[in-house]
């Protein structure tokens, strides 16, 4: 972690010193021209919304634990729900020529739980620096950095037994409008995590236990467009999406080697799809009205010993209240179903994003 660490104090240092020693103070009207472009690009939800990465983690959760129960495909129904909160602000802090500089925060809790299989929660602190800036004919860019920070705890329900643990790591992310009505981002995540696993068997005189090492990766890109669409504003989303985790070697406390569910190495992909609609409710000051489906195909799965299920649909609906233009809260509720019926997820998610102080 010394070596990723140095990477992200660097990358700071190279930011302070891209300012040449003196920051002129940006326009207000600027700044909120990059809010505002931001926003209507949907780039600005690419960097708040950690959805398509949770999904990932939560279908790995779904896989680890029907292979670690011995459950088949053919007699279990794997319904899961999830509880999510999260925080999201970028605040400008200093301007350089045409570029200015943020202070991006996030922060995530989430409430995992597998029908009689597993309870999870997962709780992540991102911060870092990006920057954005407007081209002359106001199409928006950014590039930022972040250095995250991730705990866990996972207890199976079907044995005695616990893993907990966290890590830190980098966020890299980007992205830019192509045109006035198309825009495309990126994010690759990188995270080493450490935790210890405990299973309590009573017929042996004390818990078998063992460390954890995993690696952790996330890749992603998105083709956007935001259009006026049926009254309101339609944004149309194609991305795809990776996650990559593997393990070093394990030893138990009884010198015995210890295997994960698939080896030391967990591989998902996907292709997704999917369009948003928001409309504002007239009679409510400030308050707006959203429905969001998406499709998505699995072309990559290591993990489909217990059960496969490629295609998934999902379906959410939500209301968001914007006391000003940078400040908003959403509600939703989130709805994730295969296609074969095997595998499905639904839970409440709030989102509150706080932009400029």
């Amino acid at each position: 972690m010394s070596t990723l660490k140095g990477v992200f104090f660097l990358s700071l240092l190279l930011l302070a010193a891209s300012q040449s020693g003196s920051y002129a103070q940006p326009s207000s009207n600027g700044i909120k021209n990059i809010y505002s472009a931001a926003g209507i690009s949907g780039l600005r939800k690419s960097i708040a919304f950690d959805a398509p990465m949770g999904d990932l983690l939560s279908r790995t959760g779904t896989h680890r634990v029907a292979a670690l129960s011995q459950s088949g495909q053919e007699a279990q129904d794997y319904s899961s729900s999830t509880i999510l909160g999260q925080f999201n602000s970028i605040i400008n802090f200093a301007n350089s020529g045409a570029t200015s500089y943020f202070l991006k925060t996030t922060a995530r809790h989430v409430d995992f739980e597998e029908s009689e299989l597993l309870r999870a929660n997962s709780k992540r602190l991102d911060i870092g620096v990006i920057g954005m800036r407007l081209s002359k004919s106001n199409l928006i860019r950014y590039l930022g950095l972040s250095l995250i920070s991730e705990e866990n705890i996972g207890r199976p329900k079907f044995v005695d037994a616990y893993r907990v643990g966290n890590g830190s790591g980098l966020r890299l992310e980007g992205g830019a409008q192509i045109t006035n009505k198309w825009a495309l981002s990126f994010r690759t995540d990188y995270l080493d995590w450490q935790g210890d696993n405990v299973v309590d068997i009573p017929s042996l005189p004390m818990p078998i236990s063992n460390t954890v090492d995993q690696v952790r990766s996330y890749h992603n890109i998105d083709l956007i467009r935001v259009m006026p669409s049926l009254g309101g504003i339609g944004q149309w989303r194609t991305g795809v999406h990776y996650l990559e985790s593997s393990y070093g070697n394990q030893i138990n406390n009884l010198g015995q080697a210890v295997k994960e569910p698939f080896g030391n190495r967990e591989e998902i992909g996907i292709i997704r799809t999917g369009y948003s609609q928001t409309w504002p409710i007239l009679q409510l000051s400030n308050t707006s009205f959203s429905l969001e489906g998406h499709i998505d195909y699995e072309f990559e799965n290591s993990m489909t010993t217990s059960f496969d299920d490629k295609t998934t649909t999902a379906f959410k609906i939500g209301a968001t209240w914007t006391p000003s233009p940078l400040h908003r809260v959403q509600l939703q509720w989130q709805e994730f179903h295969g296609t074969r019926n095997v595998r499905s997820r639904s839970g409440p998610a709030l989102i509150i994003l706080f932009d400029m102080l």
